[in-house]
């Protein structure tokens, strides 16, 4: 059996999306580790609807349109306007004719498109996964998504049963900057 995940990183070229011209690190990138670990807890499969929150450098949507191919879609939000406008003129210049890049609050979701049946985010929601994301999820989808508490941060993936209710099926460390609707600017923040 084909492993999607490992030929979608064998496919996509990471300097694209992540450096930019003059060769500095795009600070809305994730490590590729977490990344792959991410993508393996949401299982995609060749035509899936997936829905992403943080576009960020765009390269966490291209390996998903490597992997979804010509009968999946995905629909990537992020907050920062700078961020979209980059990422969508580079995943057009790279061939990826099946996603769509929108600007949103990424705890909405993106109704037009549900129900998908996976959805990834790289923002951690505050205690809870946003209602609109589960009512996005088409029954027996997956959700990956980075949750906070308190002093705890988390990765975890659910399944969303027959009933429509998600079911915790896995969970990894780890933390992502939060779920908001302003965006982040790490060189800006005080410290």
């Amino acid at each position: 059996m084909v492993d999607v995940v490992a030929e979608s990183f064998f496919r996509v070229n990471i300097d694209y999306y992540t450096r930019y011209e003059d060769g500095s690190q795009v600070h809305q990138s994730s490590a590729q580790k977490i990344i792959e670990q991410m993508l393996r807890m949401l299982c995609p499969c060749p035509g899936d609807q997936i829905l992403e929150i943080g576009t960020g450098s765009g390269y966490s949507t291209a390996l998903l349109s490597n992997i979804v191919g010509v009968k999946g879609s995905v629909t990537s939000i992020d907050i920062d306007t700078a961020m979209i406008e980059r990422a969508s003129l580079l995943l057009q210049q790279d061939g990826c004719t099946n996603v769509r890049v929108l600007l949103g609050d990424g705890r909405s979701g993106q109704p037009d498109g549900a129900p998908y049946t996976r959805i990834i985010a790289w923002a951690s929601a505050e205690y809870e996964i946003p209602s609109p994301l589960v009512d996005q999820l088409m029954n027996n989808g997956v959700l990956v998504c980075p949750l906070r508490a308190h002093a705890s941060s988390w990765i975890a993936s659910f399944g969303k049963n027959a009933a429509g209710d998600l079911e915790e099926n896995k969970r990894i460390p780890g933390g992502f900057i939060p779920m908001t609707d302003t965006p982040f600017y790490p060189w800006c923040a005080e410290g």
